[in-house]
């Protein structure tokens, strides 16, 4: 799909930096046509948080050139960050390090845990 149409990019490098970072042990993930969604592994007994990637198509709103990243929770106390789409994988991981406490064990080019983007 990104690679037909390039504002899904951001989606599939969101992907691609699961795996680039040893993380697929860690992380399950589905679409729901639309959004990529995210929980923890072992995939926990429902019911349970998970973090919702917004995609250009998705049912929830996102402007154009953006990335909506939501932390939806059991509890209702749910989180929802939106960004320029070049802040998609660090605030993806963010997210990660945040809700789950799961950080990347090593980058693509071997460094660690990447920067979050600043703060709004």
């Amino acid at each position: 799909m990104a690679e037909a149409h390039e504002e899904f990019r951001h989606m599939a490098n969101i992907v691609d930096s699961v795996f680039g970072r040893d993380a697929a042990e860690t992380l399950a993930g589905c679409t729901s046509m639309h959004d990529l969604i995210v929980v923890t592994r072992p995939i926990p007994e429902p019911p349970y948080d998970v973090i919702r990637v917004c995609s250009p198509s998705s049912m929830w709103p996102v402007r154009t050139g953006h990335v909506v990243i939501e932390h939806l929770t059991v509890t209702g106390r749910n989180d929802r960050i939106e960004r320029p789409t070049s802040d998609a994988v660090p605030l993806f991981w963010r997210f990660m390090v945040e809700k789950y406490g799961i950080a990347p064990i090593r980058t693509e080019s071997g460094d660690t845990d990447p920067s979050p983007p600043a703060q709004a």
